[in-house]
Parts: structure tokens; C-alpha cells; sequence
């Protein structure tokens, strides 16, 4: 009668283990599936990455040319020498210095508004020289 019990026991432990087996099969098989797609995705982004980059160096000479143009030495020379002629000027004059820091920063946030106007023509245009030169490249 034991013997008989054992056996029963071992049957159902041996069904169960089977159970888990199959579940386990199943699920490394949605494992691999899953591990599949992400090694897609990662492939994906490392693409978009690469894309991304290029597009960084790009906007990075943009930017270079763009500080090479807007940085003549001369012309900051002569702000550095305005400005603190300005400086001298107010300490002799013996103005309220709120009231100038106020009109200089009304000045300055108009020079502001017209160097960002400069700089986005000349963005504009020096996309649209490096646009002809590649339609250039390609078409020759």
C-alpha cells in the first residue's frame, strides 16, 4: 500500500514537473523573442545615434563659422572701448547708476534682438550655401 502511495505521489510530482517544464519552455521561448526585438531596437538606436552625431557635427561647424564671423576682433575692440568710455563718463557725471543700468540694458537687449537677427540670416544662408554646394556634389 505504500509502495502504491509513493508512486502516486511520484506520478503527480513527476506530471507537475512536466507542467513547469512546458511553462519554462514557453517562457525562455517569449525571452528569446523578447531579447530578439530589443536587439533590433538597440541596432535601431545605435543608427539613430550615428544619425544624430553627424547631424552634431554639422550644427557644431555651423556654429564655428558662424562665431568666426560674428567675432571680429575689431568690432569688440571698439564695445570693450564704448563701453568703458560709457563707464567713465557716468562716474563723472555723478548719474544714478540704477537709471544708467537701465537705459544700457535697454540698449543692449536691442543689440541683442539685432545680432540674432544677423546670426539667423547668416545661419540661413550658410545652409543654403552648403545645400547648393551638396546638390552641387551630387548632380557632378
Amino acid at each position: 500500500m505504500r509502495m502504491k502511495t509513493d508512486m502516486e505521489s511520484l506520478d503527480e510530482e513527476n506530471e507537475n514537473l512536466k507542467k513547469e517544464n512546458e511553462r519554462l519552455k514557453h517562457v525562455h521561448g517569449s525571452m528569446n523573442g523578447t531579447l530578439q526585438m530589443q536587439t533590433k531596437l538597440i541596432d535601431q538606436l545605435k543608427g539613430d545615434l550615428d544619425k544624430l552625431n553627424d547631424e552634431y557635427k554639422k550644427q557644431n561647424v555651423l556654429v564655428q563659422r558662424l562665431s568666426e564671423l560674428l567675432a571680429c576682433p575689431d568690432l569688440q575692440l571698439e564695445n570693450e572701448r564704448l563701453k568703458l568710455e560709457n563707464s567713465q563718463l557716468r562716474r563723472y557725471a555723478g548719474l544714478d547708476y540704477r537709471v544708467v543700468l537701465a537705459e544700457e540694458n535697454v540698449k543692449l537687449k536691442l543689440e541683442n534682438k539685432v545680432l540674432r537677427v544677423q546670426n539667423d540670416a547668416l545661419c540661413g544662408k550658410l545652409i543654403s550655401d552648403s545645400d547648393k554646394k551638396h546638390a552641387s556634389e551630387l548632380a557632378g
